[in-house]
């Protein structure tokens, strides 16, 4: 469709201030945190589930690709614009429609950004446990896209085990609420847990309805120092195999501590070889010493036992913040040994973890490129960044090499090539690892009964090709 007609009939559905047309503007919505980028043909920003819809239609009736985004926040381009198209950007749909503190429910528009909301279900004494580290910026229905984890997983779980229900535009413009605003419901097929993690492939979110919990009313926190990944590694399985269920267990391999170090100058990291950093919560008040203090202690205990050469513990608030202070440092902490990175979110089970982190430090020495590992050991997601200079392309392409011998690893190992961050464009050529051709035929046949067109976020996901993916 010609580029004028195209923006004349969406200004006159959704009108002139929704649709961006400069050059700058669909700049900003070109690409996500993948660093991949695409030019759209017009970006739109509807403001209720009435502009998406009507956008949808058109787009479907002139077979236009549309691309649901939400802040960009991304790891795998998600939201890239392959096709030109419609960059659908749903930051303008951010209210908090309900919170109910009876019901524990909340319900909201797809653009709230996630840290606004826990924020707001805090004022009413309640909780909602997803916590990815782009909480600050990302918005919800990019985290119900990607079915996002976090940092809590351990104990609460990730995004689908918090989604009620959903309200969507499916391809042909028809909207759809699945699921219930209740906390049991059996009635129909459990499509909204479908369109959890499918990444905007199938329908644009427009509404979200989440189930809330009480908020916890302490924490225990520690950091535990070891001389060697496989002490941390084996501190972590005593302390789950002892029962304690921590609301965070974050480990650092050697490297990680040592970039941690050379970023915050913190001397209690200085020659240590790994680290945990553990947390515990729950609803007892803070002046009461009760089970939260004894699993911290106990844990602290397993530490020790296991090889701990020194742990740190909070106090206060101060000082649980200096210690998650380190956790935080390392995505910036990390380039202090090379300008860029290539970073991946394997999943394993938690009992393959040692024998996998051996691998990994040994494909990126085969490869000649340094390796930094972190996790959420609690639920064995591994966020693995084989650090490179972009400018040297001998070193990019073995890097390369590295990321395609770890995710072939990772699955001979019961692995998932992606725990939290998606498949999106990135790892789209990867997905016959893990699925057999006659699974990723039923998917396909999923996404026609949604997206007859086949104008929803495109090349995403399964549903793409291999040479798409070169070209964006």
């Amino acid at each position: 469709m010609d580029d004028d007609i195209l923006i004349a009939g969406l200004v006159d559905l959704v009108g002139e201030g929704c649709v961006l047309v400069s050059g700058e503007e669909r700049a900003a919505y070109s690409y996500d945190a993948s660093r991949v980028s695409a030019m759209p043909d017009v970006v739109v920003m509807p403001r209720c589930t009435d502009d998406v819809q009507q956008v949808v239609r058109f787009a479907s009736r002139n077979k236009i690709p549309v691309y649901p985004r939400g802040a960009g926040t991304g790891m795998t381009g998600g939201s890239i614009p392959c096709r030109g198209g419609i960059a659908l950007v749903m930051t303008s749909m951010n209210r908090i429609l309900d919170i109910n503190p009876v019901d524990h429910i909340a319900r909201v528009q797809p653009g709230v950004i996630l840290e606004d909301l826990k924020r707001a279900v805090k004022g009413h004494g309640l909780f909602y446990p997803p916590d990815p580290a782009s909480a600050k910026f990302a918005t919800i229905g990019g985290t119900v896209a990607v079915n996002s984890g976090g940092l809590n997983s351990v104990k609460y779980g990730v995004t689908r085990d918090y989604v009620l229900a959903l309200e969507v535009v499916t391809g042909r413009g028809e909207v759809m609420r699945f699921g219930a605003g209740t906390l049991k419901s059996v009635t129909s097929l459990d499509v909204t847990r479908l369109l959890v993690g499918s990444e905007g492939t199938l329908a644009v979110i427009t509404e979200i309805t989440v189930k809330l919990l009480p908020h916890p009313r302490r924490c225990g926190t520690f950091l535990a120092a070891f001389p060697d990944d496989t002490s941390a590694l084996r501190a972590a399985f005593g302390i789950l195999k002892e029962g304690l269920l921590p609301c965070a267990m974050e480990f650092m391999d050697e490297m990680a501590v040592h970039c941690a170090f050379l970023y915050t100058g913190d001397i209690f990291l200085k020659g240590m070889g790994g680290a945990l950093l553990i947390e515990f919560d729950d609803l007892e008040p803070p002046d009461e010493r009760g089970g939260t203090i004894w699993a911290a202690d106990r844990a602290e205990k397993i530490c020790s036992e296991a090889g701990a050469i020194n742990t740190r513990g909070a106090s206060d608030v101060e000082g649980r913040e200096e210690i998650w202070e380190i956790r935080r440092s390392l995505s910036p902490a990390i380039y202090e040994i090379a300008p860029s990175k290539m970073n991946e979110d394997i999943c394993v089970p938690r009992s393959q973890m040692p024998v996998v982190i051996l691998e990994i430090k040994r494909i990126a020495h085969a490869h000649g490129i340094h390796v930094v590992n972190f996790a959420h050991v609690g639920d064995g997601n591994i966020h693995v960044n084989f650090m490179y200079d972009n400018l040297n392309e001998d070193e990019a392409r073995r890097t390369r090499e590295a990321v395609d011998e770890l995710l072939r690893m990772t699955v001979l190992h019961g692995g998932t090539i992606s725990g939290e961050h998606g498949i999106g464009l990135t790892k789209a050529m990867y997905l016959p690892l893990e699925c057999s051709a006659s699974e990723i035929a039923l998917m396909h046949g999923i996404k026609e009964i949604f997206d007859p067109d086949g104008i929803m976020n495109p090349d995403k996901k399964i549903f793409t090709e291999e040479e798409k993916i070169v070209t964006c």
